[in-house]
């Protein structure tokens, strides 16, 4: 029964938060995106780089990065970002990888 509770508490965090997701594999975006909407999130998925006039329309909550993306892009969002890579990646960022891993992220997140 705890982990219905701590299901059903992260689809009442996440209900009707602004996620964009961000990438340049459209494979990636995609199935990170159905993650985020998997926990009730309001996702708009980016395929490519966004402007900063495109993120503003949107009015994102939460960021998901799916890497490789130029550091200079990511660096001047504003928090929160998630780092999101499939592949080993040596950077001084956290990075999530599995699906687990995103959920908690965008938990905590939302919560602070």
């Amino acid at each position: 029964m705890p982990m219905v509770q701590s299901y059903s508490r992260t689809l009442a965090l996440m209900s009707g938060n602004r996620v964009m997701v961000i990438g340049q594999n459209v494979a990636t975006v995609q199935r990170v995106s159905r993650y985020c909407l998997a926990q009730g999130a309001e996702v708009f998925p980016y395929y490519g780089i966004p402007s900063i006039e495109e993120i503003s329309v949107f009015a994102p909550e939460v960021f998901v990065l799916c890497l490789p993306l130029p550091e200079c892009f990511w660096q001047q969002l504003p928090p929160p970002c998630i780092l999101w890579s499939e592949q080993q990646i040596k950077m001084d960022f956290p990075l999530v990888s599995t699906r687990r891993d995103l959920e908690s992220s965008l938990s905590k997140a939302l919560q602070g």
